[in-house]
């Protein structure tokens, strides 16, 4: 049996509607966004960040895995290695940040600002589901081969029982998911003829 996470009731936002959905333990709701509105103003990743704090609002224990970006004087008088990202800003244990590096295929030693931008999300994503049962991610940025690394470190935290949702462009949506249970949700814009 599956608990519930988050429940959204159906509402509207800048003219767009979003359906209801129900997020329980277990799964994932994948929201595909449009690039543009109806007035070919861009939307994807601006509707994104409005969706998240509207989430966010609605259940205040709902993290975003979200890119780290570190001060650029910060970063050249102490460079953020892949071991000081996980110990120290996300408080991570040792035994468990060696096992998250080793997951991702990467090194602890290694320089957070030199890591590929696929490494970056799924350090970021690994490190937030360890220390949440339910996040927020999105795939903004990452290449069609990068995408599938990511499902499958996002599925095999699903399949722990963990929930999230993801947000994603509607150009790239799939026609089946890759794993059964994501439910996908795809956001459209209304056709309005333009002036």
């Amino acid at each position: 049996m599956t608990n519930s996470i988050f429940h959204n009731k159906e509402f509207e936002i800048n003219g767009i509607s979003v359906p209801e959905f129900e997020l329980k333990s277990g799964n994932l709701i994948r929201i595909y966004i449009p690039n543009f509105n109806a007035q070919k103003q861009v939307l994807s990743l601006d509707l994104t960040i409005e969706l998240i704090k509207r989430f966010q609002n609605q259940k205040t224990d709902f993290p975003w895995a979200k890119i780290y970006g570190q001060n650029i004087v910060a970063e050249f008088l102490s460079p953020l290695t892949v071991n000081k990202y996980l110990i120290k800003k996300m408080r991570i244990n040792k035994l468990t940040a060696k096992r998250i590096a080793e997951e991702i295929g990467i090194k602890l030693n290694e320089k957070f600002e030199y890591l590929s931008f696929k490494n970056k999300k799924a350090l970021i994503i690994k490190a937030c589901f360890e220390k949440n049962d339910s996040i927020l991610l999105d795939y903004y940025g990452v290449d069609a081969m990068g995408i599938e690394f990511l499902e499958k470190i996002v599925n095999t935290e699903i399949e722990k029982g963990k929930s999230a949702i993801v947000f994603d462009n509607l150009q790239f949506a799939n026609e089946k998911e890759p794993y059964e249970n994501i439910k996908p949700i795809k956001i459209t814009v209304p056709n309005k003829e333009l002036c």
